[in-house]
């Protein structure tokens, strides 16, 4: 948003600009080839490979919080105050879709956050964020749709012959609503899925 929108922010080191550096689409270049008199050719990644601008990205997403964007921002303390102030009246609509909860799978700290959760089985709350993703790409005309998992670490979700070792034992294990079946795991499947 801060690049979108071209916010600079102060912090302790004076003005900060956005930027992309860091960003391996953005701010990286390949060597192309040699001009006539030997030297290298680099142009950035961004011209050689066909991708959407980041500027344009369509930004949806999940949390068992019902925190908005700009309320989520604050607890995180994360961005620099100056940052926070100018971005807070741009993300404060923005509200994240009910999520999947499954207290054994996060840390207990999480417990006091978990508002906006989904209900029904695991299959039910799978075909939920599914419905989610299509609805998302329809009411936003996309044409395709990338989900990124950047939830809270989850705890080891064992990988058990005729539970989740192959597609069909996975579906079913769903199905039945299988206790080792994690939060990323519906979210990973319902992607798949779409």
């Amino acid at each position: 948003i801060a690049n979108r929108e071209g916010i600079s922010w102060r912090n302790k080191l004076g003005i900060q600009e956005p930027n992309y550096f860091g960003s391996i689409t953005q701010a990286s270049t390949i060597r192309l080839g040699l001009t006539p008199d030997g030297q290298d050719v680099y142009v950035p990644m961004k011209d050689i490979v066909p991708m959407v601008d980041p500027n344009d990205l369509v930004i949806d997403g999940w949390d068992i919080s019902s925190l908005n964007l700009a309320e989520s921002m604050e607890r995180a303390e994360v961005l620099e105050y100056d940052l926070q102030r100018q971005l807070y009246p741009l993300m404060a609509s923005m509200r994240p879709r009910p999520s999947i909860y499954f207290p054994d799978f996060i840390a207990a700290n999480q417990g006091d956050r978990a508002d906006n959760v989904l209900t029904g089985s695991k299959m039910e709350q799978m075909e939920q964020i599914r419905a989610d993703i299509r609805d998302f790409k329809s009411s936003n005309d996309l044409d395709k749709v990338i989900v990124l998992w950047t939830a809270n670490t989850e705890r080891f979700s064992a990988v058990e012959e005729g539970l989740n070792d192959t597609s069909e034992t996975l579906l079913a294990a769903i199905g039945r609503g299988e206790e080792e079946i994690a939060p990323s795991t519906l979210f990973a499947v319902a992607s798949i899925l779409e």
